[in-house]
């Protein structure tokens, strides 16, 4: 009997760190891609500010992504 708790638990305990892994993978996939000043123009493309202003990758390889850890120049 106190096998197949055990068993039961353990078993329990894979299935919500499964969970967890598989909603912590979704929210980072649902996140908008973002590239540092650095990567967008390593990838052949110029920062461009948009009306709503955040900094957005025009052209090259980060082509429409937006551009994190700065507040423009």
């Amino acid at each position: 009997m106190r096998l197949r708790r055990t068993l039961g638990l353990a078993f329990a305990t894979l299935a919500f760190a499964g969970m967890s892994a598989t909603a912590s993978f979704t929210a980072e996939a649902a996140a908008a891609p973002q590239v540092s000043w650095g990567d967008c123009k390593y990838g052949h493309g110029y920062p461009v500010k948009h009306s709503d202003g955040y900094w957005y990758c025009q052209g090259g390889t980060y082509d429409g992504q937006r551009i994190y850890g700065s507040t423009g120049y």
